[in-house]
């Protein structure tokens, strides 16, 4: 394994640079979050192509709903919340225990969690199951973000996720603007995000640098948080469709802050 910031070689496992100091932690765990970002899209998209049938007439967790669209839009809106609620108090109660664990583990218990949170978030017409896929995606970021805060410290993940909300919420007025612009961006970012993942996997092979793919990246996931908004608008107003389209967005929010603390810790180093 090499240091993308200066090329040396580092042990795995390890979470700073002994060359040039640089964190680690905050660029694996950004290339891991865009390969769920993928790995949520192939995945949805053969979902989404299912018909939606026996829809409940009443409010149930374990049968999909219909629902206005304002409540659609809460729906969504309380599950985004939820998620980034998790991930604070996982932090502050479970954080100095987690940032203990050797870094292995927590990156094996990521993927694994992740992965299966995805398959059944895209895959489940149930809210409930649905909401527990989302739980399983939300809950191993708590340790990745616990690992962040004690290499870089709670300052900067703050500073990363303050720029990713105003990102996103500058994204989410353009894209009430333009929902169709965004609609059309579609197969272009999926295209976009593979190549960029393709592109970080052969320059850590080849030891070079990440910076302007990781610009690439940012900017594809701005772009992601308008589409994902502009189709969760377009999609049946039901139940187990806001929790789906929540844990897109969700996805884009932690991928942008992972994103821009990424950058950030190696400008400053």
């Amino acid at each position: 394994m090499y240091c993308p910031n200066c090329g040396a070689e580092v042990r795995s496992g390890e979470r700073f640079c002994q060359n040039c100091g640089a964190p680690l932690a905050a660029q694996q765990a950004a290339d891991l979050s865009a390969a769920l970002r993928a790995a949520r899209e192939f995945s949805g998209a053969s979902a989404a192509a299912a018909p939606m049938e026996g829809l409940s007439e009443t409010p149930s967790l374990t049968q999909d709903f219909a629902v206005t669209r304002e409540r659609f839009n809460l729906i969504l809106g309380g599950t985004l919340l939820w998620g980034f609620l998790m991930n604070v108090l996982f932090c502050i109660f479970f954080g100095r225990a987690a940032a203990q664990l050797p870094y292995g583990a927590i990156m094996v218990a990521y993927i694994a969690l992740a992965f299966t949170g995805i398959l059944i978030n895209t895959r489940s017409s149930k809210p409930i199951w649905s909401f527990i896929g989302y739980n399983l995606v939300v809950l191993p970021l708590g340790l990745i973000l616990s690992v962040l805060i004690a290499d870089v410290g709670s300052e900067a993940v703050r500073e990363a996720f303050q720029i990713a909300s105003a990102v996103a919420a500058g994204m989410l007025l353009l894209s009430n603007w333009k929902p169709e612009t965004f609609i059309r961006m579609g197969p272009c970012l999926l295209g976009a995000l593979l190549l960029t993942i393709a592109a970080e996997l052969i320059l850590f092979l080849f030891n070079r640098s990440f910076v302007l793919t990781n610009v690439i990246a940012t900017a594809i996931f701005c772009l992601y948080i308008g589409f994902d908004w502009a189709r969760a608008q377009q999609r049946p107003c039901t139940a187990d469709n806001a929790i789906d389209s929540a844990c897109a967005l969700y996805l884009d929010i932690i991928n942008l802050a992972l994103r821009i603390l990424s950058a950030r810790s190696r400008r400053r180093n």
